[in-house]
């Protein structure tokens, strides 16, 4: 939403994936109700950012910009806001911005990011992304394939009951990224360029200016090497002013990066069993073979989906869910009064406790339009050996079964602003939905 508004018939959902190297905004589309990408001034639908603390080679050129917890706001209000706002006609926006974790982004980073609406994780929102082609049961485990800059990021989510998602681990391969692959790529590109034009060897890629352009080169290039046999890597005055032009093969680019495929296919092998695999990221096209050989018939694509821009298209999707949750007319009318100094987020649905033993018994832990984050405690009364968690409000679901209680349990519920449910019982985490 705007940062000075509360949600109104005409705010456009915005999804922001702010990843290392690149942003990518998508808005969803009520006519055709899905999310689309947005194409920045180039036409191109990533915007290239490079994130700060990122170990990379890569120096930024002109229209690179390092980003900083100091500059994140007038990075999203001039680079990437402005592209939601150009294809949108609006300022009037709610913004679902992606996160790698909750442990993983700085305080001051969430703050900024909360300004604009909210975050949500990046394996969630991939999850969010392929919504239209998954049937979700309850038990089902899904497993989130990222490759990117950072590595190769494998999440599994649990689905729960009634829509619930937990995160039942995670892992990186923080050897096999984006990086690692382009500099194989790039080193052999630079090397047949030295000996065509007799450079002396390794001078092309120690220099800073040449590296920086084959690196982008290469970037490309790896997102069209497995479905060409070949692919050129094209670079305008590569060096001292002589044009690049070199044709990597299929078959030699598997050798090279033969060493990065044997330590992804181990590292996919031994991860937890799932139901279901889903991929995102900017190295799909190189990962999806290796995780086809690996998990088979359970890897699902889409031809509408772009695994490259599933973050973006489900931090879409999850901003469009929010601007559409019911609320009573009393909150509407609390966050009405509200709207011109503070912006308010509330729960959407109520949450409670029920006690078998007593059909009666009903306990009202997070009610609907409570402002979030919300954490309450409840101490259990005595005879309760078990006790049934719900969703009260809109309708009526059961959400979990607790049994072997005691007297002395008590029960700590947190709702977070971005709608994650946290359930302790005496001190030990036990849900994350």
């Amino acid at each position: 939403m705007s940062t000075s508004s509360l949600p109104s018939s005409s705010t456009v959902a915005v999804g922001i994936d702010l990843g290392s190297w690149n942003a990518r905004v998508a808005t969803y589309d009520e006519a055709l109700n899905h999310p689309l990408l947005i194409h920045n001034r180039d036409g191109h639908r990533a915007t290239r950012v490079l994130m700060d603390g990122q170990q990379q080679q890569q120096q930024p050129s002109a229209e690179e910009q390092a980003v900083t917890a100091e500059n994140l706001q007038a990075y999203f209000q001039e680079r990437v806001l402005q592209l939601a706002t150009d294809s949108a006609h609006t300022k009037d926006l709610h913004v679902i911005t992606s996160i790698p974790s909750e442990e993983a982004v700085n305080a001051e980073w969430l703050a900024v990011l909360n300004k604009f609406g909210g975050v949500i994780t990046e394996a969630a929102a991939a999850y969010l992304a392929y919504d239209d082609v998954i049937n979700p049961r309850d038990g089902q485990q899904i497993l989130i394939l990222d490759g990117g800059a950072g590595g190769l990021k494998a999440t599994v989510l649990l689905q729960t009951h009634n829509g619930l998602l937990s995160r039942q681990s995670s892992q990186t391969l923080a050897s096999v990224n984006g990086t690692a692959l382009i500099e194989v790529l790039g080193k052999s590109v630079a090397q047949q360029f030295e000996q065509k034009n007799r450079f002396p060897k390794g001078e092309v890629w120690e220099s800073k200016k040449a590296r920086a352009k084959l690196q982008r080169a290469c970037e490309a290039g790896l997102k069209t090497l497995h479905i060409n046999n070949t692919v050129t890597v094209h670079v305008d005055g590569l060096y001292e002013g002589i044009d690049c032009q070199v044709a990597i093969s299929k078959p030699k680019w598997e050798h090279l990066s033969s060493k990065l495929v044997s330590e992804a296919k181990k590292f996919l092998s031994e991860l937890p069993s799932a139901d279901l695999v889903l991929l995102s990221g900017n190295l799909h096209t190189w990962l999806k073979p290796i995780a086809t050989s690996v998990f088979q018939d359970k890897l699902i694509s889409s031809p509408s989906i772009d695994p490259s821009e599933a973050v973006a298209l489900g931090c879409a999707r999850q901003a469009y869910w929010n601007l559409n949750a019911s609320f009573s007319d009393e909150t509407a009318a609390a966050l009405a009064t509200n709207a011109p100094t503070i912006q308010v987020q509330v729960a959407p649905i109520s949450i409670g406790i029920k006690h078998p033993e007593k059909e009666d018994k009903e306990i009202t832990m997070i009610d609907k339009g409570t402002p979030l984050p919300a954490m309450v405690t409840h101490n259990l009364v005595e005879g309760s050996s078990s006790i049934e968690l719900w969703q009260l409000q809109p309708q009526a679901k059961q959400l979990a079964t607790l049994s072997e209680l005691d007297d002395s349990t008590t029960l700590k519920l947190h709702l977070s602003q971005q709608g994650k449910l946290k359930l302790w019982i005496n001190g030990e985490l036990l849900v994350i939905g």
